[in-house]
C-alpha cells in the first residue's frame, strides 16, 4: 500500500510539475517575422483574443526567418513561423520540431514573392536571366526550392545564372546600384522597388509551378506540443480571431500593423489554418530532387494534432 502511495504522489507531483499552478494563465511565447503576414498575430495580441482563449502571450521579433529553429531549440519561443522546407530540414539534421498549425497559403494569382528584374535590363522569358546576378534571401530556402524548379521547367540550367545571397532590405539599392540584375522579392520590398522605378516584376515563378501550396506553418518542439494540447488550442484559437479581424476589417488590420510595424504594406488574405501531409510531401519531392535534403521522411510524424 504504501509504494502504491507513493506512486500517486509521485505522479500527482510531475502533473504540478507540467502543469499551471491553480488559477494561474498559462504563458506563450510567439515567435514571428516583423512584416505583413503577421497582422492576425498582432490583432489577437492588440484586441485580447489570446488572452480570451486562456493566455498569457508575449511577443517575440525574430528578423531573420532562418534562425527560428535556434529560438525553438534554446526554449526563447515556445511557437514560431516556418517553412515546410524549414521544418524538412530540421527533421534531417535531427531537431525535433513539428507543425502544430497551417498558417497562410501560396495561392496563384497572391504570390507572395515574384522574380523583379531591374529597369533596363531586357526580360522576355526566363532565358534572359542566364549570366544575371539574381539576388536571394537565403540560399537553400522555399524560394529557392521554387525558383531552381522553375528555371528547370524553363529549360534554364541553375549554374548558368549567378544566385547571390542578400537581404531583403538591400535590394532596392543592390538593384539602383548594379549589383544585381533582378531579384526574388517580398513585399513591402517588392512594392517599394516597383513604386521607385528602379525594378518591375518579371515572373510569377512560384504560381507557374503550383496554383496552391501551403506557405508558412506554425512550429514547435514536439516535447513542448505533446504537453501543452491546450496552449496549442488556445494559440490557434486566438489566430483565428486575428485572422477573420483582417478579412472582416482592412482599415483596422492596417492600422494595427503600422503601430506594431511601423509601416503599411498589402496584407495577404491567404491565411489558412490547414495543414495535411501532403502539403508536406508536395515540397518533400523537390527538396530530395534537388539534393537539398537526402532521406525520405515520413511527413504525417511532422504534425501533431
Amino acid at each position: 500500500m504504501m509504494h502504491r502511495m507513493m506512486g500517486v504522489l509521485a505522479a500527482f507531483g510531475y502533473c504540478a510539475l507540467a502543469a499551471p499552478a491553480w488559477g494561474q494563465t498559462p504563458k506563450l511565447t510567439i515567435g514571428y517575422v516583423p512584416n505583413a503576414e503577421f497582422v492576425p498575430v498582432f490583432i489577437a495580441q492588440e484586441k485580447g483574443y489570446f488572452t480570451k482563449a486562456g493566455l498569457d502571450t508575449t511577443l517575440t521579433p525574430i528578423p531573420i526567418p532562418s534562425n527560428v529553429p535556434a529560438a525553438l531549440t534554446s526554449r526563447s519561443i515556445d511557437v514560431g513561423p516556418a517553412t515546410a522546407v524549414n521544418l524538412l530540414t530540421t527533421a534531417e539534421n535531427g531537431l525535433n520540431l513539428v507543425a502544430v498549425s497551417g498558417y497562410a497559403r501560396n495561392i496563384v494569382g497572391k504570390e507572395p514573392a515574384n522574380i523583379v528584374v531591374r529597369s533596363g535590363v531586357p526580360y522576355n522569358s526566363s532565358r534572359d536571366l542566364v549570366g544575371k546576378r539574381i539576388g536571394m534571401a537565403g540560399v537553400f530556402s522555399t524560394f529557392d526550392v521554387f525558383f531552381r524548379i522553375w528555371l528547370r521547367n524553363n529549360n534554364v540550367a541553375f549554374d548558368d545564372v549567378k544566385e547571390i545571397d542578400v537581404n531583403y532590405p538591400t535590394m532596392l539599392n543592390m538593384l539602383d546600384n548594379g549589383l544585381l540584375d533582378a531579384a526574388v522579392v517580398v513585399d513591402p520590398f517588392r512594392t517599394q522597388i516597383v513604386n521607385s522605378g528602379k525594378g518591375f516584376i518579371a515572373a510569377d515563378f512560384i504560381g507557374e509551378i503550383a496554383k496552391d501550396c501551403v506557405g508558412l506553418i506554425w512550429v514547435a518542439n514536439r516535447d513542448w506540443a505533446t504537453a501543452h494540447p491546450a496552449e496549442r488550442a488556445g494559440f490557434i484559437a486566438g489566430l483565428r480571431d486575428g485572422i477573420a479581424d483582417v478579412l472582416q476589417d482592412r482599415k483596422g488590420a492596417e492600422a494595427v500593423e503600422a503601430k506594431y510595424l511601423k509601416f503599411s504594406a498589402p496584407i495577404t488574405d491567404d491565411f489558412n489554418l490547414s495543414l495535411t501531409p501532403a502539403d508536406l510531401q508536395f515540397y518533400q519531392d523537390f527538396m530530395l530532387e534537388l539534393g537539398f535534403i537526402h532521406q525520405k521522411i515520413n511527413a504525417s510524424e511532422l504534425i501533431i494534432r
